[in-house]
């Protein structure tokens, strides 16, 4: 009887270590291109997808961006997020290459996993909501538009000031930032 537990027990161990390889291998190809950027797609299915939610969740989602940033001393790295490999651009040279290039040469889209919990964001294309967004975002920034948001800026900041920081000799900074 221990015989045969024994040896049950390394075939167990066997398959899940042959298992294991094979994901593990598998995952690592889906980058395997010569022309790919530096960077590391993390665990199978996973990717770096808790690290980034862990930036995300301690309120400085950007430092999981910066130490790739300084880590591969690249402006464009790859990583693996929310289960689909990805890369990702940063700097004026990145933007200048996304934005000029009217979607011919990188298009918008959802991650399946995406896909499957909003089924209504695939009735459109991905193409026809950057289109649209493309033209709703100069809108906001338009001098015109920034103008009418001083006065709101304005107020908002006056009341801030009467309610937190008037008639106090000593004034915590930091809590009264977060707001």
């Amino acid at each position: 009887m221990e015989h045969f537990l024994i040896s049950l027990l390394i075939l167990l161990f066997f398959f899940l270590s042959l298992t294991l390889f094979i994901l593990f291998h598998n995952h690592k190809s889906l980058f395997s291109y010569p022309n790919t950027p530096p960077g590391a797609i993390g665990l199978p299915i996973l990717g770096e997808s808790l690290e980034f939610l862990s930036s995300g969740w301690r309120g400085h989602p950007e430092k999981f961006i910066f130490d790739r940033l300084n880590k591969y001393k690249s402006d464009v790295f790859k990583t693996s997020i929310v289960g689909v490999p990805a890369a990702i651009f940063c700097g004026p040279i990145c933007n200048k290459f996304l934005f000029s290039n009217e979607n011919k040469l990188v298009t918008p889209w959802w991650p399946d996993s995406v896909n499957k919990i909003f089924p209504s964001t695939t009735q459109t294309s991905s193409k026809e909501e950057a289109k649209k967004l493309k033209k709703l975002l100069p809108q906001f920034l338009k001098p015109e538009a920034l103008q009418r948001y001083i006065g709101i800026m304005d107020e908002l900041a006056g009341r801030h000031f009467n309610s937190f920081w008037e008639n106090r000799e000593e004034v915590l900074v930091f809590p009264l930032a977060k707001r």
